[in-house]
């Protein structure tokens, strides 16, 4: 064999170990063998949930994380105001920026004892702008006023309390990426 065809051999060898990977990824993708890892625990608020100026003015400041009440909620609710209550504990110095609130149409009748670090806030106008997310869940909302993830509200304690370890585990991504609030 020649030196000029050694070399263009060695030349096409290297371009092949370039491009047939580059190939071989938009072939995978294309016919959607990658399924991807989502790496949030919760679920995407679809179609996004965006309060205006006015309303996010009503809300405390940084993130929130929220649950909208109502007297027919019950057990579920009890469960998630507890959740939300221990944020502050489990966030540790993160705590500052996340405020736990309870959003309602009116007054509620739950005794809130149990619960003093959560917020609650009687807004019929707010409660309307997210009833695209399913009753009684707990939803994030970040400091420009979009509600990003929410999460089921369950009557027994050991399963909120593995709903409220997933909660965390996404804030605390969120807190360490995000640039606001």
């Amino acid at each position: 064999m020649t030196s000029v065809k050694k070399s263009r051999l060695t030349l096409i060898g290297v371009a092949l170990a370039f491009v047939l990977p580059v190939i071989g990824a938009k072939f995978v993708l294309d016919q959607s063998w990658y399924q991807g890892g989502a790496t949030n625990k919760g679920t995407m608020v679809q179609p996004a949930v965006t309060l205006n100026e006015t309303m996010n003015a009503q809300l405390p400041d940084g993130w929130r994380v929220v649950l909208i009440a109502d007297d027919a909620c019950g057990a579920p609710c009890e469960q998630g105001f507890y959740a939300i209550n221990q944020l502050d504990v489990a966030l540790g110095k993160e705590s500052d920026r996340v405020k736990p609130i309870v959003l309602s149409r009116n007054e509620l009748s739950f005794d809130f004892a149990q619960t003093p670090l959560v917020e609650t806030i009687v807004a019929p106008a707010i409660v309307d702008q997210f009833d695209s997310i399913p009753a009684y869940r707990l939803f994030i909302i970040d400091p420009l006023g979009t509600a990003v993830l929410h999460y089921p509200t369950h009557a027994d304690e050991p399963t909120m309390r593995a709903e409220a370890k997933n909660l965390l585990s996404d804030l605390r991504t969120l807190l360490k990426l995000s640039r606001i609030g």
